[in-house]
C-alpha cells in the first residue's frame, strides 16, 4: 500500500493519498484545498487516480472534488445519504476497494451526520471524529451522544491501529489508537455525560491544562 498524509492548508486540513501498489489505482481522501497537488503526486508516484473519498459532507473537506471532476472525470464516493453530491454510495460495514486495496467503511455520525472512517490494513483514516488528543465539534446535545457511540465503537480497535485525522489539531499529525484510549481526555471520560461536560467546558480546560 501507498499511504501518504498531505497537507492540504485551510484549517489545518490533512488529506491522504492512498493507492494500491499493484494495480497502481489511487485514491484522493479529502482533496479539499489543494486537488492539483494530488494530480501531481499521483504523476510522481507513478499510480493513477481512481476516485475520490470524502470522509464527510464538511465544505472544507469537499471543495477540492470540483476541480478533480473537471480534470479527471473522477467519482466522488461518500456515505450514503450525504448532503454533498456524489457518485457512489457506502455503508457502515462495506469494503471499497481501490484497485485491490480494502478500506473498510465505519460509520461514525456526531460531528456530521454522514461521518465516516476508513480502516485499510493498519491506518484509520478518522476525518473529523476523531483527532489527535481531541475529537470532532458537535452542536447539541444529540450530535454529542452519536459521537460518543461512534468514538466507543473506534475504540474496540486494536491498540496498534494508526489514527490519520482529517486536522492537525494535536501534538503530533497521526497518532494510534492506543494513544488516544490512554491520552485523550475525551476518551478518558467514564460516561456520556462526563464527555458532555468536557465539551461544554473544553475551553476552560485547554487553559488549565496547557493544551493548544
Amino acid at each position: 500500500m501507498i499511504f501518504e498524509q498531505i497537507q492540504n492548508g485551510g484549517d489545518r486540513n490533512f488529506g491522504y493519498l492512498v493507492a494500491d501498489e499493484k494495480t497502481r489505482k489511487a485514491a484522493a481522501v479529502d482533496p479539499s484545498y489543494r486537488p492539483e497537488y494530488y494530480i501531481r503526486r499521483a504523476g510522481e508516484l507513478d499510480v493513477e487516480l481512481a476516485c475520490i473519498i470524502c470522509t464527510h459532507s464538511h465544505h472544507d473537506h469537499v471543495n477540492g472534488n470540483d476541480h478533480l471532476i473537471e480534470e479527471l472525470g473522477l467519482d466522488v464516493v461518500m456515505y450514503r445519504d450525504a448532503e454533498y453530491f456524489y457518485d457512489i454510495e457506502v455503508k457502515d460495514g462495506e469494503i471499497f476497494r481501490v484497485g485491490e486495496l480494502e478500506l473498510a467503511v465505519i460509520h461514525t455520525p456526531g460531528h456530521c451526520e454522514d461521518g465516516m472512517c476508513l480502516l485499510t490494513e493498519d491506518k484509520l483514516i478518522t476525518g473529523d471524529t476523531l483527532f489527535v488528543g481531541k475529537v470532532g465539534g458537535t452542536a447539541t446535545e444529540e450530535e454529542a451522544r452519536k459521537e460518543y457511540d461512534s468514538l466507543r465503537r473506534l475504540m474496540e480497535l486494536d491498540d496498534g491501529i494508526g489514527v490519520y485525522p482529517g486536522h492537525d489539531f494535536g501534538v503530533k499529525p497521526s497518532s494510534t489508537i492506543g494513544y488516544e484510549r490512554n491520552n485523550n481526555p475525551f476518551i478518558l471520560q467514564p460516561t456520556f455525560a462526563n464527555f458532555l461536560h468536557l465539551k461544554e467546558n473544553w475551553l476552560a480546560y485547554k487553559v488549565q491544562h496547557n493544551i493548544p
